[in-house]
């Protein structure tokens, strides 16, 4: 270290200047100067008998002792590379005027362990002891630091601006100056160079700043530091450093975790880090989301936990599984997801359900059915559309839709010529327009059509159904036959085949 008379003078100086708000730039470059000191080498400051000592020498300082003496303080030992908010802690004190707690009291309070302090003890009528000239006895070290968890860390917001440039100009890397920084600059460096010589400090300060931060309920830091983990996970090829971010997630990582980050995962700011973050968990992320849509009681929030797992791939026989749950609300929110997912491996299953006593469940299993709208899916979906209530028939036919559906055409065909409810009809003939398959096609055409003259003759508002349903399929036959029903002697028919043909125009 440099001369003890020095280092006095410079802690003097610093410590003057912190008791003055109006020097805050010079404040911080005599901070940033102290603290590269600090960083080399331990130093012991004490009072004894009237004088000033730092180490083994004594040394001026009448303003430094002054102080001390002020608060009572009988010695001072710092720990060589001290974190900087301990050294600040300790400044900002000094500077402060004396309260009902002493200046050793206050740093502990604030956690405190690379810094420690002992008091003056005033024994009054005990004989004072002969004046001494030789140096103060040796100090103990201080006392080592506390497990990791224990210490808060440091937010963007709490950490005073002298600290955080101090930290970014400290030359070369100290896990106790990292220590001090935000987790946003620790993720910033790590994602810089993820495959450093300093990521295993790194990944230990941050993996304490999650542990501290989930304790104080800020999900937002908590997702910050382990998607930026993940992040940097991602650009590492090296197998033995992978191996390294591998531990450290897999310390991270705990159902707490997932559940807390799951929350957030729909909000629209959250999402891209959230399904990042759970997409790494794979089934137990997949099975915390899950756990959460049983729970949820809106279909907003099940529509938020579907988006979350709508990116994840992993779980699905854990899904498929849950379609055989007790409770009805269980399998009607499961059949929603499966059908949102268009989960094809879970078509068994919710075959299955289509003779669940509750018609909730049915609705959505035959909606589930529909969206999914493959071959294996076209069997349950023809016993869907025979199911005794109307609204399980109209939901199968609402899922009903684009190409992907083109092998469901025959089973809606097949269901209009058995179906009697006007409102299942309609919707029916509609999903076989949006189909849009030659097999639809013609079978939209023969519906538009009137049919004899006196016997067969269909109504007019299913030919008008019909001719919305070509409208949606646009193909060359669909308008084709809706150009031939502009002049139909019906004038219902008449009117939606123009209009159909305007729209068609316009697009």
């Amino acid at each position: 270290m440099a001369k003890s008379q020095d280092f006095a003078a410079l802690f003097e100086r610093t410590l003057d200047l912190f008791r003055d708000p109006g020097a805050k730039g010079e404040q911080k470059a005599q901070f940033r100067t102290l603290a590269g000191l600090l960083k080399r080498e331990a130093v012991t400051i004490a009072v004894q008998d009237g004088r000033l000592w730092v180490n083994s020498a004594v040394v001026d300082g009448a303003t430094l002792l002054q102080r001390l003496e002020f608060h009572s303080v009988k010695e001072i030992a710092i720990s060589a590379d001290p974190p900087l908010s301990e050294v600040f802690e300790l400044l900002r004190v000094l500077a402060e005027q004396p309260g009902e707690e002493d200046i050793a009291s206050r740093l502990r309070g604030s956690g405190t362990t690379r810094v420690s302090v002992r008091m003056q003890t005033f024994v009054f009528g005990t004989p004072i002891a002969p004046v001494s000239a030789s140096p103060p006895p040796p100090v103990p070290p201080p006392a080592p630091p506390p497990p990791p968890s224990s210490k808060e860390p440091a937010r963007d917001e709490d950490i005073p601006e002298i600290l955080r440039e101090a930290a970014a100009q400290n030359i070369g890397f100290s896990p106790a100056a990292a220590a001090t920084r935000t987790t946003s600059d620790l993720i910033g460096q790590l994602q810089e160079k993820p495959d450093g010589l300093h990521v295993g400090e790194l990944l230990a300060i941050l993996g304490r700043q999650l542990e501290a931060a989930m304790k104080a309920n800020r999900t937002t830091q908590a997702l910050m530091i382990v998607a930026g983990i993940v992040r940097a996970e991602q650009q590492v090829s090296d197998a033995s450093r992978r191996r390294q971010y591998s531990i450290a997630l897999k310390r991270m990582y705990n159902k707490a975790l997932l559940e807390a980050i799951a929350e957030v995962a729909n909000h629209p700011t959250d999402r891209e880090d959230s399904l990042l973050v759970l997409r790494r968990a794979g089934e137990d992320g997949v099975e915390v989301l899950l756990d959460l849509l049983v729970a949820a009681p809106t279909i907003e929030e099940r529509r938020g936990i579907f988006m979350a797992l709508t990116g994840m791939k992993e779980g699905t026989d854990q899904l498929v599984h849950m379609l055989g749950h007790h409770q009805w609300f269980v399998v009607r929110n499961v059949a929603e997801l499966a059908g949102e997912l268009v989960l094809e491996e879970a078509v068994p299953a919710l075959a299955q359900q289509l003779e669940h006593d509750d018609e909730r469940v049915r609705k959505a299993v035959a909606l589930a059915l529909a969206k999914i709208g493959s071959s294996a899916a076209a069997e349950p979906l023809r016993r869907a559309l025979r199911d005794k209530s109307p609204e399980v028939r109209i939901q199968a036919a609402l899922g009903v839709g684009g190409r992907r559906s083109a092998p469901l055409a025959m089973a809606l065909v097949v269901a209009m010529e058995e179906e009697t409810d006007d409102a299942v009809e309609r919707e029916l003939i509609l999903a076989l327009g949006r189909i849009g398959s030659t097999a639809a096609v013609q079978a939209l055409i023969k519906f538009a059509q009137p049919g004899g003259r006196l016997f067969g003759r269909k109504p007019a508002a299913l030919r008008a159904t019909a001719v919305e349903a070509l409208r949606l399929a646009a193909t060359p036959a669909a308008i084709g036959t809706l150009e031939g029903l502009t002049d139909d002697g019906d004038k219902q028919v008449r009117a939606a085949a123009q209009s159909a043909l305007a729209d068609l125009k316009r697009k």
